[in-house]
């Protein structure tokens, strides 16, 4: 078990980071540790991805949008639980699988992340997966979770929420919401502290994660501590304003890799447009599919982070701006040469260690 990279790349993206004004929010930036190229793929990224990016080129168009026939579904959801993830974690952490009943009586599978030297009364990471709603599973993310987890001695929970299409929308919400609520009334069984539950999630997860800090606002109930987001979507009605408008102009791309990233934004594109169907409702813009456009006064200490080539980058900044502007204590870091779900990545790419060891950090400094 061992990183795919030294652990001199690990330390120049620390050594070479820095801080910019994006839209009135500070954004800690992260370059690439080895090149100095703007606009650039990571090397790594664009290795493992050449093969990729060429197939894309002969591949009609209309297999770019969404399609939610069972067999596209079933593509897809192949190609989102892909695990790519080096093991990489030394530590021995116990895994205890368990279920959470639903509102509906459903069995929601949860996991359970203890490190042989876990902190007594330690903070709690709630993790949701991402992968478009529909696809995606804890074991995509477990590297990335039992990483924070060797490196903070906190306590973490998965979920394996419902997916749509089978399970339309709130369904997979709700069971997310239902695990929360959950942690919050055993946190003493489970050896936490419900003082310090974090709730974090990826992608479509980001959006789940968001919906939970809405919903436990709104009940008034004080469970969440601080949110992580990991290139969530957060806009899917794409409501314009002062701070959010997308554009291909945003891009800063190099023109070795124009093509390809041209290709990969495209494809998120058409991906995106179809989240509604797939979801199975007509109503996006409303505060939970797109929660964007929520008055963000409020929210407690949120972590953002994303890829300088993502399709969703452009959201997560406007976002980023939105929250500093409302007062919310906000940590935004971007990765060079990156573009979505980096955080799959753990062991293979040191940008992904690195985003693991800024979550860490940032729980560990918002817990009491």
């Amino acid at each position: 078990m061992s990183r795919k990279y030294s652990q001199e790349l690990l330390d120049k993206i620390i050594e070479r980071q820095g801080i910019v004004n994006i839209k009135g929010a500070e954004v800690l930036v992260k370059k690439l540790p080895d090149s100095d190229e703007r606009g650039a793929m990571d090397p790594r990224l664009y290795k493992d991805m050449k093969k990729q990016i060429i197939l894309m080129k002969f591949m009609p168009k209309s297999l770019l949008k969404m399609d939610i026939s069972p067999k596209s579904i079933g593509k897809l959801r192949k190609m989102f639980c892909e695990i790519k993830s080096n093991p990489m974690v030394e530590k021995k952490i116990d895994i205890i699988h368990g279920t959470v009943k639903a509102t509906d009586g459903y069995k929601i599978p949860v996991r359970i992340y203890k490190s042989e030297t876990v902190k007594e009364n330690a903070p709690i990471l709630y993790y949701i997966h991402g992968g478009g709603f529909f696809g995606g599973s804890p074991d995509v993310v477990e590297e990335l979770v039992k990483l924070i987890v060797e490196k903070t001695d906190i306590l973490a929970i998965s979920v394996d929420y419902r997916l749509c299409p089978e399970n339309p929308y709130p369904t997979g919400h709700e069971d997310c919401y239902s695990v929360l609520k959950w942690i919050y009334d055993n946190t003493e069984s489970l050896g936490g502290n419900k003082n310090n539950i974090f709730v974090a999630g990826d992608s479509a997860g980001g959006n789940l994660t968001q919906y939970c800090t809405t919903k436990d606002m709104e009940q008034g109930l004080g469970m969440v501590k601080g949110q992580l987001l990991l290139y969530p979507t957060l806009n899917m009605a794409k409501v314009e304003d002062e701070f959010f408008k997308w554009s291909r102009d945003e891009y800063e791309i190099a023109p070795k890799y124009k093509a390809g990233i041209e290709m990969i934004l495209g494809m998120f594109e058409g991906l995106s447009g179809g989240l509604g169907e797939i979801l199975g409702t007509t109503d996006i813009k409303n505060e939970y599919l797109s929660p964007y456009i929520r008055e963000p006064k409020g929210l407690p200490p949120t972590f953002i982070t994303v890829g300088e080539h993502d399709f969703l980058k452009v959201e997560c900044l406007a976002y980023a701006a939105k929250l500093t502007k409302a007062g919310v204590e906000t940590k935004t870091v971007l990765y060079k040469g990156l573009g979505h779900a980096y955080g799959d990545n753990v062991g293979v790419y040191p940008q992904s260690e690195d985003c693991a060891i800024e979550m860490g950090n940032f729980i560990l400094r918002y817990s009491r």
